[in-house]
């Protein structure tokens, strides 16, 4: 009778220990299930982000070479149209070298068409002289001067052409503005410029045509300038 409350008294706290014991077995398995499960979810976003990087490093890397090619590209433009340009310039100073030579062609043809038709001074002479001012430095000035013979010669007569400023009153006198190369056989144009100096105001322009010390011929112009040359 004495001996059973005491059975019963041991037991109790043996089986609290053992409640106690599968709680925290459980709570373990618990806990320790669901840090595997979290770290698995990280180790797949893991790798998921590390797949991520590796692809945009891809297309880092595609992007790097196309930007290389395409400034490569550009260069090569850069360089056409360099040289395009330069085309441009040399066509652009090629077709102003031939309207100069048509110019002259066409001066030609109208002095031949002149002495076929008779109109024309078979002498030597300084046909015309055209002035035109620089719109852009009012001081200065372009001529064309047209010299023209008509006698059938073999050689061209070579010498100098003197352009000679005479101006207004007794005191001031006459300045040789420019002297170009004489060589002619039918039609010579020869164009040029010239400034004036400080308070200088031409009344006429003097051409002359030397050989040595010898005058060919000589004609004096009135001074008129146009706006344009023909």
């Amino acid at each position: 009778m004495i001996d059973k409350p005491y059975v019963i008294q041991t037991r109790r706290p043996f089986r609290t220990f053992l409640i106690l014991l599968i709680t925290l077995a459980v709570s373990t398995s618990v806990v320790w299930y669901w840090t595997t499960q979290w770290q698995s979810e990280q180790n797949k976003h893991l790798a998921e982000v590390q797949k991520q990087n590796q692809i945009l490093q891809e297309e880092n890397q595609k992007l790097l070479e196309q930007n290389t090619l395409l400034s490569s590209q550009v260069n090569d433009i850069s360089r056409l149209q360099a040289v395009q340009d330069a085309t441009d310039s040399q066509l652009q100073s090629n077709l102003q070298k031939l309207q100069d030579q048509v110019i002259e062609l066409n001066k030609e043809l109208l002095f031949y068409q002149n002495i076929t038709q008779g109109n024309a001074s078979s002498e030597l002479q300084v046909r015309e002289l055209h002035l035109r001012a620089n719109p852009d430095n009012p001081s200065q000035y372009f001529y064309r001067i047209v010299i023209t013979q008509g006698k059938k010669i073999t050689k061209a007569i070579k010498g100098d052409v003197l352009v000679t400023l005479n101006f207004a009153g007794d005191k001031t006198k006459p300045r040789l503005a420019n002297k170009h190369g004489l060589k002619l056989k039918h039609v010579q144009v020869l164009e040029g410029v010239f400034s004036l100096e400080e308070n200088e105001q031409p009344k006429s322009i003097e051409i002359e045509l030397k050989q040595d010390k010898k005058v060919l011929t000589k004609r004096t112009f009135q001074w008129e300038v146009s706006t344009t040359l023909p």
